[in-house]
């Protein structure tokens, strides 16, 4: 379940970082917009990505007990959360220039510009992740492995094409980039229509029968999802203002070396989000079949994955800070932004192990249905450490310059990961019947 998982999860990392690098070639101004941009867009598709996350949940513990057509009700009733949802987050596409005008950023045009493709493009990314969960939940994880390789292959070639001006096209920049990630994602998306949609898988779920889908179904998606998208969308919100606000504030080579970190954290992160993803599922399964103890085993083997992975990946930021983060650094100011980022990249790898046991330990109570405690400890923390302790990096020294916020975003993820730790152990998932079986209701 894991591996295939992971790989698909990194897609679309990947897809960012190969822009990201491409991009870096063209110059500091667009690269450091493109990341900017592309993490503000993310802030409320965040909330609704979050939120479908649950579909995973409902599908795999319906699995798990027997309740195969219920899997494709789900499916669809998460299809029109999300396509209701992206429709409103367009809307966004007519604030950009005066959201991104009123940062201040030299390069604000370039922002508003990307970010107005990546919120378009909500109209496919969110119905794809739906899709995606369903396919976790059913146990199938190498169809998403395989949408997102393909995927990833085309968005290479376009990119190629309209970043750099070939096969006799005018060279776009940033905004081929753009163009290239919006066609990668729609292509996605329709590989795992079609095969949700095949003979074979509506056999067995009935996921052609749309007539199908309750009300309730979407309701039981939005209970006990908010919590899970309010926590994701909190993430998201307060990082942005870390590396945007605070850490940003000390220039274009700041932002730049922050920049990127967070592309290597992300293909650090992405493999253990599908380990949790995986984790999800099978909680759920084992759940619906009533053994939760070899549910709680699965965790145990999830964190285990997650932490060999992420171990392996704060060693190599640690060991290779300094050319990891001269691969980007190609255009001026080349020498500063090395040096920058070589520090934060130290933030980073203290910080792998914990993010790892915080990442799978959401995703195994996301399977049992205990969203609402991780949302509650999530805006507490967050606020008050990466936001809290950065503003006061930043007042109280200043001669840390962006090194400080990422001390206070590191100290974050420790207690983070231990929080969750604590909360899973403690066995209240245990008490959450989302199937209502034997009468108890969700705490």
């Amino acid at each position: 379940m894991a591996w295939p998982a992971s790989i698909a999860m990194l897609g679309t990392t990947i897809i960012k970082f190969i822009d990201g690098l491409m991009v870096s070639k063209v110059g500091a101004a667009p690269f450091s917009a493109q990341f900017l941009a592309g993490m503000s867009a993310f802030v409320p598709e965040a909330m609704i990505l979050g939120l479908l996350t649950v579909v995973n949940t409902y599908v795999s513990q319906n699995v798990g007990a027997g309740r195969f057509k219920r899997a494709g009700q789900y499916a669809w009733a998460g299809m029109a959360v999300a396509f209701g949802a992206a429709v409103l987050i367009s809307t966004l596409w007519f604030f950009s220039d005066a959201i991104f005008g009123s940062i201040g950023h030299d390069e604000w045009e370039l922002e508003s510009m990307y970010f107005k493709y990546m919120i378009v493009s909500v109209l496919v990314t969110l119905p794809t992740r739906v899709l995606e969960q369903f396919f976790f939940g059913v146990h199938r994880p190498r169809t998403v492995l395989f949408a997102s390789v393909a995927a990833n292959v085309l968005n290479i070639g376009i990119n190629y094409v309209l970043i750099f001006g070939k096969l006799g096209m005018p060279a776009m920049g940033l905004q081929g980039a753009a163009i290239g990630s919006v066609i990668a994602w729609a292509v996605q998306f329709l590989i795992l229509l079609s095969i949700f949609l095949s003979p074979a898988l509506h056999r067995k779920f009935a996921t052609r029968m749309v007539k199908a889908t309750r009300w309730r179904h979407c309701k039981d998606i939005l209970r006990v999802g908010w919590p899970a998208g309010v926590q994701l969308c909190n993430d998201m919100l307060s990082w942005s203002v870390c590396v945007a606000v605070l850490a940003g504030s000390f220039g274009v080579a700041h932002r730049a070396a922050t920049t990127i970190a967070m592309r290597y954290i992300g293909l650090a992160f992405m493999p253990a989000v599908g380990i949790g993803i995986a984790t999800t599922a099978l909680v759920g399964r084992y759940i619906g079949l009533r053994q939760p103890d070899i549910a709680r085993k699965r965790a145990h083997q999830g964190i285990i994955s997650a932490m060999i992975w992420m171990g392996m990946c704060g060693a190599m930021f640690w060991a290779f800070r300094y050319p990891m983060a001269r691969l980007f650094a190609t255009t001026d100011q080349a020498d500063e932004i090395v040096r920058i980022g070589a520090g934060i990249m130290i933030c980073a790898a203290v910080f792998q192990l914990s993010d790892a046991v915080s990442i799978v330990y959401i995703g195994a109570l996301r399977g049992s249905g205990d969203t609402k405690w991780p949302m509650f400890v999530s805006l507490g923390l967050s606020w008050s450490i990466i936001v809290g302790g950065g503003f006061a990096a930043v007042s109280l020294l200043p001669q840390l310059e962006s090194l400080g916020p990422w001390i206070a975003a590191s100290i974050y993820v420790i207690v983070m990961g231990a929080t969750m730790a604590w909360r899973f152990e403690s066995g209240a998932w245990r008490k959450i019947d989302l199937l209502r079986r034997g009468g108890a209701r969700e705490t």
